[in-house]
């Protein structure tokens, strides 16, 4: 064989060795690209939440890992949900993670603003999704970032109240919760108050409440100096408000006559009163009556006998002096109308009275009646005896009653009243008197069958009223036209006349001629009226601003004529409502006033504390936290059967790669 046939099989073999080699580089290659095909369709592992922390302010940077396919460009602003704040944009970095085959991205997300809240969870929003290039979505948890909150607490408000004279409720308030605060108070003396002092109350906003009562009178300086919420971030404030503590009450002197005479106008003036401050308010009574504003006033008296004249004067504070002055009021002929009554024993009684020409009364000073007897007791006689002179009385009690009253009212009658005046004249007669319920439960009648009786040469019944009713007693009043032997008896006919026990009379005083010249003039009334509020009370105990509120007040006249009391409600020593009450002589009445409550401050019934009432407050309520949106589950977005496909595919690379193989093996020979 020639070297040159041997040169050209050696190349041709050559030749072929090359187009093996070629053909199995380009199996190869196509085996490869088919398996990472293969490797990449098998990628069921979804990208997870590494953790986030805080860049800056407005600054959130996160992680998130994958196992080498995470997509950058699938993750946008929008994408992201927080519990506070908001993404206005978004930097995405790449991340290698050594030694663990992960990369991830690390995205820092730019907030439109700061937050005030110092922990933000980072959760997924509705409907986005953070892909690998599997189309894997990163899962629907959260993760959370502390310390965001730099956000210094914003004032509000800061107010101070006044409780009274010394002590004042101080209210601040700001946008969120306060872990510390401090408020200033220099004056006479200095403190200082913080946190624990204040209550606190939640709602849209904070609301910190203290009371402080100031130990020494004078001007103080309330300073709310700083505030620090709960993450530790404080501003200054320098909130300034000013209190005066005046304890003092004012200097009063009541100026006027103490002598005068009946009908003859006298002046009482209190315009020297002096206060550190000012004079806020007058207040006059005239024998315990109706309230007359002014610094002074003009009085004529209707009734002879000693007046009493007071004067109530308060300054911007509240801090009240009262002074008083006795008047002595004689009849035109010189006359007091003094009356001396002396108790001999529980039946028998003498006075001597004074006349005037006007009304007068026996009556004792104390609640005892004038005279008793078993069934029945005198408790007082009114009338007008002549302006000549002294007239001796003798009263006397005695249980049998003579058989001309069963002659002319068919009854024994109950009791007995005897009054020996002389037969000196006496007009406009009025006796009020009891009678027990032992005794009425034993005649078997009703309090209405009760009629008193004259004896003016024959028995005469007088008309008869029922003005209480006891559990022990029913007290009746009785007019006649002169006084005499006077005898309690039961008028049968009227027993069957039963009425609510509830007394709806109203006494009508004597009338008398009214001296006036000016409008801020007051005639008293025949006698003297000693009206009083006995008591004052509110619906509830604990009353703020905006409520409603009754007020139930009680008026007692323990004078001797019938008078009008001007009932005045205050709130913060403004006028609330006044009414006018007309009070019998011994007699009790009720008044109620239905208001709601503008301001706050003291509610008063004349000088009478009922309550105070408070500006208010807030019901706690902590502010809703919003909740992150729901992320649906990213293998919901595959189609169903998403198993079964996976392991064809898998099934089918085995297949071609041994045919490939096959193929191979044959064309080399094998």
């Amino acid at each position: 064989m020639s070297v040159a046939s041997v040169g050209v099989k050696r190349g041709r073999r050559a030749a072929g060795w090359i187009r093996r080699g070629l053909l199995a580089a380009i199996l190869l290659g196509a085996l490869t690209v088919v398996a990472s095909g293969a490797v990449a369709a098998a990628d069921t592992t979804p990208p997870e939440w590494g953790n986030a922390t805080k860049g800056n302010a407005t600054t959130i940077h996160v992680t998130v890992y994958d196992n080498g396919t995470l997509d950058p460009e699938s993750i946008q602003a929008e994408d992201f949900a927080l519990t506070a704040g908001s993404v206005a944009n978004v930097s995405v970095t790449s991340l290698d993670v050594d030694g663990k085959n992960r990369t991830g991205a690390r995205v820092s997300l730019f907030l439109d603003d700061r937050v005030d809240t110092n922990n933000v969870s980072i959760g997924i929003r509705s409907g986005a999704a953070i892909k690998d290039s599997a189309r894997n979505e990163l899962d629907e948890g959260t993760v959370t970032v502390s310390g965001m909150d730099s956000t210094t607490p914003r004032y509000r408000s800061f107010e101070l109240q006044r409780v009274n004279e010394s002590t004042v409720e101080i209210r601040a308030e700001t946008n969120e919760r306060l872990s510390a605060l401090r408020v200033s108070i220099g004056g006479p003396t200095t403190d200082e108050l913080n946190r624990s002092n204040f209550t606190e109350s939640v709602g849209d906003t904070a609301v910190y409440t203290a009371r402080y009562t100031f130990p020494e009178e004078g001007q103080y300086a309330v300073l709310w100096m700083s505030a620090t919420d709960r993450y530790n971030n404080s501003v200054r404030f320098s909130r300034l408000k000013k209190f005066r503590y005046d304890g003092s009450a004012p200097n009063v002197t009541l100026e006027g006559p103490e002598n005068a005479t009946v009908g003859d106008p006298v002046n009482f003036s209190a315009a020297n009163a002096t206060d550190d401050q000012r004079i806020e308010r007058y207040r006059w009574r005239v024998d315990g009556g109706t309230i007359i504003p002014g610094e002074s006033i003009r009085v004529a008296f209707a009734t002879p006998g000693t007046h009493e004249i007071a004067v109530e004067v308060t300054d911007p504070f509240g801090n009240t002096a009262v002074a008083t002055k006795t008047v002595t009021v004689a009849t035109a002929n010189g006359s007091s109308g003094t009356v001396n009554l002396t108790r001999i024993n529980a039946t028998h009684a003498t006075a001597t009275v004074d006349g005037t020409g006007f009304a007068q009364t026996l009556g004792p000073s104390d609640d005892r009646p004038l005279v008793s007897g078993a069934n029945a007791s005198l408790l007082r006689v009114t009338a007008s005896l002549p302006d000549n002179g002294t007239v001796p009385v003798a009263l006397a009690a005695r249980n049998r009653t003579p058989p001309s009253l069963a002659t002319a009212t068919g009854d024994a009658g109950l009791a007995v009243f005897e009054i020996d005046h002389g037969g000196v004249p006496a007009e406009g007669v009025t006796l009020r008197f009891a009678v027990d319920r032992a005794a009425l439960d034993r005649s078997g009648v009703a309090p209405e069958a009760v009629t008193l009786y004259r004896d003016d040469g024959g028995w005469a019944a007088l008309e008869t009223t029922v003005v209480e009713r006891g559990e022990s007693r029913v007290v009746y009043r009785a007019t006649a036209p002169g006084l005499s032997r006077f005898a309690v008896g039961l008028d049968r006919s009227r027993t069957a006349a039963v009425t609510a026990e509830t007394p709806t009379e109203r006494e009508t005083a004597t009338p008398t001629e009214q001296v006036t010249t000016t409008p801020t003039e007051r005639t008293d009334r025949a006698g003297t009226p000693n009206i009083r509020v006995t008591n004052a009370t509110a619906d509830a105990a604990d009353l703020s601003v905006g409520d409603r509120v009754v007020v139930t007040v009680n008026l007692t006249n323990r004078g001797t004529a019938t008078g009008d009391y001007l009932v005045t409600l205050f709130l913060n020593d403004s006028t609330l409502a006044t009414r006018e009450v007309t009070v019998p002589a011994g007699e009790v009445r009720t008044t109620e006033f239905a208001r709601e409550l503008p301001e706050g401050g003291p509610l008063e019934v004349g000088s009478r504390r009922v309550a105070t009432v408070s500006s208010g407050g807030g019901g706690i309520a902590l502010p809703g936290v919003p909740t992150l949106p729901s992320v649906p589950n990213p293998l919901a977005l595959w189609p169903s059967g998403i198993v079964g496909t996976i392991l064809s595919a898998l099934v089918g690379l085995v297949v071609v790669v041994y045919g490939i193989l096959k193929a191979l093996a044959i064309y080399l020979g094998y």
